[in-house]
């Protein structure tokens, strides 16, 4: 592959590429997390022999890049949310109860995925939030897919008994699904 070929590629890969960043970094560090991306792989062009797909080679990037970004804000990777709406934390209004329950939830599952030793949070990152399957995990790390199928079962187990340790769900009565911190014993 060469510069030229990149730069005729990188569009069909971008809207996924941000989506798979805003969900780290938010969608406003996303935009220009993609520019970087791309700005990376055309300085590392030369050096893809397409062992793994462009757009897993692209995200690679942009990962590493997001968590680059993270580690200098010294911040947790932003979760996913189906309505993720960017509101303050003394906000009490009950029209806005909700996502602020979920960004809460949000906040208690990122702690506790933090909490998980990297061969865990890796996988789960990668499937759950990057929306990377099995093939393009076991690429990356350089594993067979049945590996990586195996790595990704075993962090979910992981993160579902850390849920089930140090949190209790309940409903709202708007149906919204919240946790709160089990009590210290």
């Amino acid at each position: 592959m060469d510069r030229d070929e990149l730069l005729r590629l990188y569009p069909a890969q971008r809207g996924r590429l941000v989506a798979s960043l805003a969900r780290l970094v938010g969608p406003t560090d996303a935009e220009d997390l993609a520019n970087d991306t791309l700005l990376r792989a055309l300085a590392a062009v030369d050096g893809f022999r397409g062992e793994a797909a462009l757009g897993t080679w692209l995200h690679r990037i942009g990962v590493n890049l997001a968590y680059d970004l993270l580690r200098r804000r010294d911040r947790d990777p932003v979760l996913p949310s189906e309505q993720a709406v960017d509101i303050p934390e003394a906000a009490v209004d009950a029209d806005i109860g909700e996502p602020l329950d979920q960004r809460q939830m949000s906040r208690c599952v990122s702690e506790l995925l933090a909490k998980l030793p990297a061969h865990q949070r890796e996988p789960l990152v990668q499937a759950d939030m990057l929306d990377l399957t099995a093939a393009d995990i076991a690429s990356d790390a350089g594993i067979s897919v049945g590996n990586a199928k195996i790595r990704l079962h075993r962090a979910r187990h992981a993160m579902k008994v850390a849920l089930e340790t140090h949190c209790e769900f309940h409903h709202r009565e708007t149906g919204v699904l919240c946790c709160t911190p089990k009590p210290e014993h």
